[in-house]
């Protein structure tokens, strides 16, 4: 039987989920701002005991894009925890939209809410760590202007990057920069979508090694197979390969999902929802 699909209702699913988890988006952007402002200061901390060799070290342990993208995918895996108790899954079940229409609302709504809300939070600890430069430049006629403060320190650095690079035409790199990065990051937005569907604690764990193996699949054919001197006179060609690579298991990883989604039992003692 093939399902409607109304984006006057999805609209409506969307709303709901806003009413409903507005305090828990509120306590997830406040607790990943402290991860990041305690990040921030223990690595200060440790600057007064390493050098900077050694430091360079722990930058990349204590990486802010590691927390950023690994808060992503681990709120993936956890985009359809209302499916874990009955009296929630009956709630989200029993809602006036088929169940293509409730899948579709989720994935949209989850993934460019906590896109938006781990920036956010990003954004916003870059602005508390710049106050001291702030009340130099505003009061102490400190050496560096707002300008450079806003660009250099509150927004992230591959803002910086492209605008130096880029100059007038920023912003049309940065839409183009933004655009490869969403394509890179779907596979595993669908991986860890689908894990968390399928299991019902802890999909994020189980999803990580076939991340790794198709991160190691991709590098294998783009990087070791292709020969670089053919990939740079066919690079249309390659950029549809790697596009191709992305979109066609994506693709599928959604519509397992789905599949998944729609035989999901509530009750049951296996680790899988099927």
């Amino acid at each position: 039987m093939k399902e409607k699909l109304s984006f006057r209702h999805m609209l409506r699913l969307m709303r709901y989920y806003w009413r409903t988890e507005k305090h828990l988006y509120l306590r997830l952007y406040l607790g990943l701002i402290g991860i990041y402002v305690f990040l921030s200061l223990f690595s200060r901390i440790l600057s007064r005991f390493f050098t900077p060799s050694q430091m360079s070290a722990v930058f990349i342990i204590f990486n802010f894009e590691w927390i950023f993208w690994g808060f992503i995918l681990i709120s993936m895996a956890h985009m359809f925890s209302s499916l874990d108790t009955k009296q929630q899954a009956t709630t989200f079940l029993s809602l006036p939209a088929s169940n293509l229409e409730k899948f579709i609302s989720r994935v949209v709504y989850v993934t460019l809410g906590i896109w938006l809300l781990a920036f956010a939070a990003r954004v916003t600890a870059n602005l508390i760590g710049a106050i001291p430069l702030l009340f130099d430049t505003l009061f102490m006629n400190g050496e560096l202007t707002l300008s450079q403060i806003f660009l250099y320190q509150i927004l992230p650095r591959t803002w910086s990057v492209f605008y130096v690079s880029y100059g007038p035409t920023f912003i049309i790199g940065f839409l183009q920069y933004v655009f490869m990065v969403s394509l890179m990051a779907l596979w595993p937005w669908s991986l860890f979508t689908l894990f968390g569907i399928l299991f019902r604690r802890n999909g994020w764990l189980w999803a990580i090694p076939v991340l790794f193996v198709g991160v190691f699949i991709a590098y294998l054919i783009f990087e070791v197979a292709i020969d670089g001197t053919w990939a740079r006179e066919h690079e249309g060609l390659v950029q549809t390969l790697f596009a191709a690579f992305i979109l066609l298991p994506s693709a599928f990883n959604y519509w397992l999902g789905y599949h998944c989604f729609r035989r999901a039992q509530v009750i049951t003692d296996k680790p899988t929802r099927l």
